[in-house]
């Protein structure tokens, strides 16, 4: 570690401070739900106008900016490391906010998801920057919004960045490259009737009894969905994942409700399958779309993705690329050049109640990181 003079300690201190700031794009706690990123912004901003950094804030919809950050280096490859402000929500959690060091750990909500990484890279960035070293890409440097609820913020991104060689996202892989993920598309469906008393339920239409028979539909859908096994993601699927319906024992229900959860390949396009979903159920519900998410496949035969490997080999890690099962930022930033996904944490402490990352995660990362930047 000491060959690329990175004070850790700096990089643990940062994510100390941003899990300190509450940033839950849902269930808020102790987040301004209008705002959830802005404190949380404005805190990076500082940082970086502290030392003279290129910055700037992007507006997404109104009190909800994406943060980007500069590090020119001209006629050089082109990337851009990016992770996301928000967090799901702490509720639940003991101290949330606190970001206590113990076990060799830093504990609290966003510690890996995405506080961590988050901090890891812009800290690494930062120092190396100050030490004035030679680095072998032009870097850019963004923050997201809601990346836990619409990727709105990644899409405004795309838009407003241009291309780029490579795109590294960062969340919690354990240092694994991921070269392809899942996508996604959920929606609520909600079924009608008419609520009679339940000593005369011919009077009636029950919502419950056809919700069913949109469901076994939906489950038929399913199927014809996942026929086809792709050879690393494996199959496409289709989830019912919540159901509401009935106000009492008595009453012949007049309302259904559920959730579906969609998970599919990256081949399949999230708002035809809405189409085909709204098809299955016709005028038999309502269908609400929830949150779409394109999958991910990058061919890592790309000179900047082996050269990442190579600084993963060099650590003493594996250069290895697989899958994910999670949608990430990348699902809208994959149109404007390749993208790979990557930091520290385990990405089995994500959105859990003792959420945390061990010290020799970042500490790695950090290294990691060092060594793509400098190419030694």
């Amino acid at each position: 570690m000491e060959d690329f003079m990175i004070d850790i300690n700096h990089t643990i201190a940062l994510i100390q401070e941003l899990i300190g700031i509450p940033s839950e794009s849902s269930g808020q706690t102790q987040t301004d739900a209008t705002a959830p990123e802005l404190a949380l912004v404005n805190r990076l901003a500082n940082l970086c106008a502290s030392m003279d950094i290129e910055h700037q804030i992007q507006e997404v919809v109104p009190g909800r900016p994406n943060f980007i950050a500069r590090f020119p280096n001209p006629e050089k490859p082109k990337l851009l490391i990016v992770a996301h402000l928000d967090t799901v929500s702490a509720s639940g959690m003991s101290d949330p906010f606190a970001g206590q060091i113990k076990e060799e750990k830093i504990w609290g909500r966003g510690a890996c998801d995405d506080k961590g990484p988050l901090a890891t890279a812009l800290s690494t960035l930062i120092q190396l920057r100050t030490q004035r070293d030679v680095w072998r890409y032009d870097v850019t440097f963004a923050a997201t919004i809601d990346e836990e609820c619409s990727l709105r913020g990644a899409a405004a991104l795309r838009e407003g960045v241009g291309s780029w060689d490579l795109c590294l996202c960062l969340e919690p892989t354990s240092l694994k490259l991921v070269k392809a993920h899942k996508g996604v598309y959920r929606c609520r469906v909600t079924s009608h009737g008419k609520a009679v008393h339940s000593s005369t339920p011919d009077l009636g239409i029950n919502a419950i009894l056809g919700m069913v028979e949109i469901i076994d539909d939906l489950q038929l859908f399913a199927c014809r969905l996942s026929r086809r096994k792709h050879p690393e993601l494996g199959r496409a699927s289709l989830a019912v994942t919540q159901i509401k319906g009935g106000v009492s024992v008595n009453i012949i229900p007049d309302h259904c409700e559920i959730s579906v959860d969609v998970r599919l390949l990256p081949e399949h396009h999230p708002q035809k399958i809405a189409r085909a979903i709204q098809q299955v159920v016709g005028n038999r519900g309502a269908v609400e779309n929830l949150f779409f998410a394109r999958g991910v496949q990058t061919e890592i035969d790309n000179p900047l993705i082996r050269q990442f490997q190579e600084a993963l080999r060099k650590a003493g890690h594996s250069d290895e690329a697989g899958n994910a099962g999670y949608a990430t930022d990348c699902s809208e930033l994959q149109d404007n050049g390749p993208c790979i996904i990557w930091g520290p944490g385990h990405i089995t402490q994500a959105h859990q109640v003792d959420e945390h990352i061990e010290l020799n995660q970042v500490s790695a990362a950090s290294e990691v990181l060092a060594s793509f930047l400098k190419g030694n």
